[in-house]
């Protein structure tokens, strides 16, 4: 297999559909171990599809599983680095997890 690196879009696009068809399947058979790693591939593969264009420094952005938005700091490849409010640790994310915030 491919890096994600490699792939062009419509290969990515492939590769999401592939993970999301399989998260499914895992998901209803209630391997959650599975369904985890699957998941995080397909955020992966999603990172790689959409590029850090369509996020900004300063921005801020829903995370999955937490309640406060997520600010970002800088990015190293695909990953957003940042802060929750109220903490000065720096968190990093594969931007395909990210989302906008509404809050």
């Amino acid at each position: 297999m491919r890096l994600y690196s490699q792939m062009t879009l419509a290969e990515l696009q492939e590769e999401m559909e592939r993970l999301r068809t399989q998260a499914e399947e895992k998901k209803k058979a209630g391997d959650d171990s599975q369904f985890g790693i699957i998941q995080q591939k397909y955020f992966m593969a999603k990172s790689y599809y959409l590029g850090t264009d369509e996020f900004r420094i300063g921005g801020k952005y829903s995370v999955p599983e937490h309640d406060q938005p997520f600010t970002i700091d800088y990015f190293n490849g695909v990953f957003a680095w940042g802060r929750f409010p109220h903490s000065d640790e720096q968190t990093g994310f594969p931007i395909g997890m990210l989302e906008d915030w509404y809050g």
